[in-house]
């Protein structure tokens, strides 16, 4: 008897070779344990869905008090079945999924989608429970999705393995979710759409497979195109660049990110730390992956329908075809602010609509045919626009007047589009009843169409917007400058601050770790007492500068905590006197430690640098207008490390003070190079030295050749930068 029930079990664990996370999507054989008949209940919809939209494999029910579950076979457990199990789907009471890994794991069952709630969504009690199951997944290798999940649909095995009350168009584009809710409300607006999915995926909890995971595997699917995603956290963040850089050379990634908070940057010491936040480092490391990030879940969707039928454009020179002014300009006003330009159509272009549209028509871009025009007039403007070489893509705008013809301009603009595939196209039908059925003929032959034509260039924007990213892949791909630089003296310093038992640096530490890492600084010491201010005054060499010492006041400015160009002794004493008075007045509980006695620096232009810890995706790097404005200018621009020089250069660009920086007024232009630079080797700093949680270069004075870093502060953290000097 033990012989034959030990083969039993060897037959029940033989099945097909293992495909990874794709086995969710390729499963034979599934079962269903929860299945029920009764409706309402989770484990009723889940089997009604595997068969009602024509699951291709074999159907497991298990349910310990039902014989059949609709029509099918029911099993007491997954032991009592005799075969083998690709997939099993979850839908009972939390407290006893366990049992049911238990018997996965003896079945050796990889693959499992936990649709259950009940675990830490609902508070401490859930979050052991949660622990717990995933624990006993990872003892047997089991690979989940969930808990809390609505569950999995894939179009094309077809596999509906959700409560879902619908089944998406078969299509191109894939979506991974946090929310449940987000994908039933999406699915059912695609219906209405006519905007087919490849697969829906609901994370849930993300105890075991989360976004990065299905980012590749969506990547890998051939039946995908387009990737968009709904997250609340993303939790490893360097896996997710690596992934997506990956991935967006093939294939775009759109997300929506939620749950952004600027909590964090309230309670930032530096000036980096108080202008990063939450949704200043997704964005940041969203660009670095080159990811596409929608703003809104309109904007998601609408970006997405583009990408679900339309090629990629040429250049962002945008025609517009519309016939009311009004409309016209908005998109044109849009699309500007959108980073697409406006075409300017060829000579030739201009004289032939001239040509064939009424005298009062416009043929200029926006090609303006009048509120008298009909489906003719928009035949003309599309014969001559589309192949227009100076046109990159097109936006149709129609408002229902009398004599519209919406129908038939929908199949004149469908037939153009066959005619130049290679051309992305979009429609703003605004109106409703009128205009209904010639939308509705538009996006059954894939051409994206909107209510308003905000909306259609956000879609063209987003095929623009990965053109862009593509081209920079790349540039974005290759490795960071390595520089020559004294790392054994910053850990010198390190040691020494974390030996005396303090987190931040002294000004003349800070500078040095700059100088160590070949950033150009002045001269400076730290004197604890006046004495030691005339001397190191009488070494540096006067006019110098004399700035308070304190790890708590940071904007020493605001209470007279810097002198500059002290001339002489005497001079010198005086201001140390009043100084130290003004700090102790200004902030009695501050720790006052001295004061910096600095070399004078010639005057440049003033930025600020910068890096700060995010706990998701390490350090991020600030560069822009600095000063003792900086905070209220936010001329700043963010970047992860480490940063390549590409990223160096996108970074500053993006800063106003960058135009500035090239010359203006007969100036001479700023060394940008340099300045590029010295950011990257702030990059390695921070990465070298991962211990390093706030660092600040405010101002760093930007010469016609060369940068001085006259003021830099740095805070670390004393446990990481105990376990470098511990190991």
């Amino acid at each position: 008897m033990i012989i034959v029930a030990k083969q039993k079990l060897a037959n029940k664990k033989k099945k097909s070779v293992d495909k990874g996370i794709s086995t969710f999507f390729t499963a034979e054989t599934v079962a269903v344990v929860g299945a029920s008949n009764n409706k309402g209940k989770v484990g009723y919809d889940v089997v009604n869905n595997l068969a009602q939209f024509d699951f291709p494999g074999k159907i497991v029910p298990i349910n310990p008090k039902e014989q059949e579950v609709q029509g099918l076979k029911s099993y007491k457990s997954l032991l009592d079945y005799s075969g083998p199990i690709d997939l099993v789907f979850i839908a009972i009471p939390a407290e006893f999924v366990i049992n049911v890994i238990e018997d996965m794991g003896k079945l050796g069952i990889g693959y499992v989608v936990i649709i259950t709630a009940g675990f830490k969504e609902i508070g401490a009690k859930g979050a052991k429970l949660e622990n717990q199951l995933g624990a006993k997944l990872k003892e047997y290798g089991i690979r989940a999705i969930g808990p809390n999940c609505l569950g999995i649909l894939d179009s094309h095995t077809p596999l509906n393995g959700s409560f879902a009350s619908r089944m998406s168009i078969k299509g191109n584009l894939g979506f991974i979710s946090q929310s449940g809710a987000l994908i039933t409300g999406i699915l059912d607006w695609s219906l209405n759409e006519e905007l087919g999915f490849s697969r829906f995926i609901s994370v849930g909890n993300k105890l075991d497979i989360d976004e990065v995971e299905l980012i590749e595997e969506f990547g890998n699917d051939p039946q995908t195109t387009a990737i968009l995603a709904y997250v609340e956290a993303i939790n490893k963040g360097k896996e997710f660049i690596k992934v997506c850089q990956k991935v967006t050379q093939e294939k775009p990634i759109i997300i929506i990110k939620s749950g952004s908070s600027k909590a964090g940057a309230r309670a930032a010491s530096s000036h980096t730390g108080s202008m990063a936040g939450a949704n200043t480092a997704y964005s940041a490391a969203f660009e670095k992956a080159g990811v596409i990030r929608a703003n809104s879940i309109q904007d998601l969707f609408d970006t997405a329908t583009a990408f679900s039928s339309q090629p990629l454009p040429v250049s962002p020179k945008l025609c517009i075809i519309t016939n009311a002014g009004g409309p016209g300009i908005i998109a044109t006003d849009y699309a500007e602010f959108s980073g697409l330009e406006l075409a300017s159509l060829s000579l030739e272009t201009i004289e032939n609509l001239q040509k064939e549209l009424p005298p009062a028509a416009s043929a200029y871009n926006p090609v303006d045919v009048l509120g008298t025009g009909t489906s003719k007039e928009y035949e003309i403007a599309l014969n001559y626009v589309l192949p227009d070489e100076n046109v990159g893509m097109v936006l149709l705008i129609i408002t229902p007047q009398g004599m519209t013809e919406p129908v038939k301009t929908a199949q004149i603009l469908i037939d153009f589009h066959k005619q130049y595939p290679s051309k992305p196209v979009a429609a703003a039908y605004m109106g409703g009843v009128d205009l209904a059925k010639g939308s509705k003929l538009l996006k059954e032959n894939g051409i994206p169409c909107f209510s308003f034509p905000e909306r259609a260039v956000t879609s063209l924007t987003g095929l623009w917007s990965y053109v862009k990213i593509k081209d920079s892949q790349k540039a974005l791909l290759d490795k960071p400058r390595q520089f020559e630089v004294d790392k054994n003296r910053v850990e010198e310093i390190l040691e020494l601050v974390v030996n005396k038992g303090r987190v931040t640096l002294l000004g003349s530490e800070a500078i040095a770790v700059a100088e160590a890492y070949g950033i150009t600084s002045p001269k400076t010491n730290t004197a604890f007492s006046l004495n030691e201010a005339l001397k190191y005054a009488d070494e540096i060499g006067y006019p110098l500068v004399m700035k308070i010492t304190s790890p708590d006041l940071i904007h020493k400015s605001d209470f007279g905590g810097v002198a500059i160009g002290i001339k002489d002794g005497e001079e010198l004493k005086t201001k140390f006197t009043t100084m130290m008075q003004n700090a102790r007045k200004y902030s009695p509980q501050s720790n006052v430690i001295g004061m910096d006695i600095q070399a004078l620096s010639k005057v440049g232009r003033e930025l600020i640098l910068g890096a700060s810890v995010d706990p998701q995706w390490g350090h991020l790097i600030m560069i822009g207008s600095g000063g003792i404005y900086a905070n209220y200018q936010k001329d700043i621009s963010f970047g992860l490390a480490p940063l390549n020089g590409y990223e160096a250069s996108r970074m500053l660009e993006k800063t106003r003070i960058h135009k500035i920086m090239q010359g203006v007024r007969g100036e001479d232009p700023d060394d940008i190079q340099t300045t590029k630079e010295t950011l990257q080797r702030l990059s390695q700093l921070v990465t070298d030295f991962p211990e390093i949680l706030e660092l600040d270069i405010n101002p760093l004075f930007v010469f016609k050749d060369g940068i001085n870093a006259v003021d830099v502060k740095i805070t670390i953290s004393k446990d990481l930068a105990m376990r470098r000097f511990t190991q």
